[in-house]
């Protein structure tokens, strides 16, 4: 062999062995810090600390955009109360102006603008083609824009095994800021049972089209979504298994649907619409610290760095999935993952429905710009909302329309594991599960038990299908894969 074409593969297997070490060792650097950051973040004084310095920046930031109008409005204050009154019903116009735009999007009446909507076509920019299930995806139109959903149908071998042609079809849906790869590993068992899976990608997620301006996205939006989903499949008596917000809209939507349509919910880390009442001081400083961030990174929120500080032990190809849907397209594209966030209530309800009808407050926000406290009146509307869904999930009255809950979390969960008692404490016993009538808890996981607990996961939503099954399988999981009620 020539002297210049060994030296060339010695240098080639060089150049991959030095790429491989790289790449290993900064896998491993990721991973410890996302274990660390994780452990760093487990205290609550530590958060604290985080509070203070990120709020005053995110309230800095806020101030400097309200400068704008309040320069350009301040003209009004020096009218008199004539130029007072007309700030104070440029607020309501505003407010009633959103209000209108929510309960469009709710009926299903409103159209996105084009300059308020990124549209992902098949196979160009955005759509993610070397990741799965690019084949399987299906969609629907939405206010003008498409959402994608996944449909997976049951393996051959299940439906030969049991002689069954069709099973009870299960609805997976993702919370923030995530999409549909994250249901990936609880799939294959499901499948192999024989049942249907379909996972929708919610506006601004995975392949549905990205909106671009935070104040066409509201909660019902998404509500109008999950109907018009099972307008679209005509699935009957399907199980619904909803994690972060996904359970959130599902809790908000199913009241809104024929009594048939969803028999089964598996809430999975999830929430009734967020009141800060609901959660301790540690676990209400995370949120601040997400509100926070968001708030001030906007469309450069490193959202691969969320997933890898909630599981630590993602793989790079996992990394890079849950950011592919961003990677291709404009940084206002991400404005759901910021949208979702800012929703949570972020100010005691005194504020929300009394202080903010005042004149005063008007007043103020009238004259530093309506828009700018969009924010707040969305947080307004979801909390009235949440209290009707709260009733109508605790009512007894409601119970024969059927839907069985179970309630499940992680143990570790570092963000809302409060909610697990709010749950069971406002939905009506005897909509709860037989085999976990509190919930149940499934140990050692955190904030995304379909990651490190996929085959537990997979086997309390399968356990539905029978119950006499699922409640000898609900026993042996508590025995032996680490669930506790």
């Amino acid at each position: 062999m020539p002297l210049h074409l060994n030296l060339n593969i010695q240098t080639d297997r060089a150049y991959k062995l030095a790429s491989h070490i790289t790449e290993t060792a900064s896998m491993a650097i990721l991973t410890l810090a996302g274990y660390l950051s994780s452990f760093v973040l487990s205290f609550t004084t530590i958060r604290l600390i985080l509070v203070f310095i990120l709020l005053p920046l995110y309230l800095y930031k806020f101030l400097l955009s309200l400068l704008p109008a309040t320069i350009k409005n301040s003209i009004h204050l020096l009218v008199g109360p004539s130029g007072w009154s007309r700030l104070i019903k440029h607020t309501e116009t505003y407010r009633n102006k959103s209000d209108t735009l929510a309960q469009a999007q709710l009926d299903g009446s409103y159209r996105f603008k084009p300059e308020e909507v990124f549209s992902i076509a098949r196979n160009s920019r955005g759509w993610m083609e070397t990741a799965p299930w690019a084949n399987e995806t299906e969609e629907f139109e939405v206010c003008g824009a498409k959402v994608r959903y996944i449909h997976l149908h049951a393996s051959y071998s299940s439906v030969l095994q049991d002689g069954k042609r069709e099973h009870r079809p299960i609805v997976f849906l993702h919370g923030n800021p995530s999409w549909s790869y994250a249901w990936r590993n609880v799939f294959p068992s499901l499948l192999n049972r024989g049942h249907d899976v379909y996972t929708i990608d919610w506006l601004g997620h995975g392949r549905s089209d990205k909106i671009l301006q935070q104040e066409v996205i509201t909660p019902e939006l998404h509500i109008h979504t999950l109907v018009k989903f099972f307008e679209v499949t005509g699935l009957r008596n399907a199980i619904v298994a909803a994690h972060d917000w996904g359970g959130c809209i599902a809790l908000c939507t199913i009241p809104r649907l024929p009594a048939e349509t969803v028999d089964k919910l598996f809430l999975l880390n999830t929430f009734f619409p967020p009141r800060l009442s609901d959660s301790s001081l540690h676990y209400r400083l995370l949120n601040r610290i997400w509100y926070c961030t968001t708030g001030l990174l906007g469309g450069y929120l490193p959202e691969s760095m969320i997933h890898r500080i909630l599981e630590p032990s993602l793989s790079k190809a996992d990394m890079h999935a849950f950011a592919a849907p961003y990677a291709d397209v404009p940084r206002s594209a991400k404005s759901s993952i910021t949208r979702f966030s800012h929703s949570v209530p972020s100010l005691p309800r005194f504020v929300l429905f009394q202080l903010r009808q005042t004149r005063a407050w008007k007043l103020i926000e009238g004259l530093t710009g309506p828009a700018n406290w969009d924010s707040l009146t969305t947080q307004a509307r979801l909390s009235a909302q949440g209290d009707q869904v709260r009733r109508y999930w605790g009512a007894k009255d409601a119970v024969d329309k059927g839907c069985e809950i179970a309630v499940v979390f992680g143990d570790k969960d570092p963000l809302i594991r409060d909610y697990k008692a709010v749950l069971t404490r406002a939905i009506h016993p005897d909509r709860m599960v037989a085999w976990a009538p509190r919930g149940m808890w499934i140990m050692n996981a955190g904030h995304l038990p379909m990651e490190g607990k996929a085959g537990e996961v997979a086997g309390l939503i399968a356990s539905y299908i029978v119950t006499l099954y699922g409640m000898r399988y609900a026993l042996a999981a508590i025995r032996t894969c680490g669930l506790f009620i």
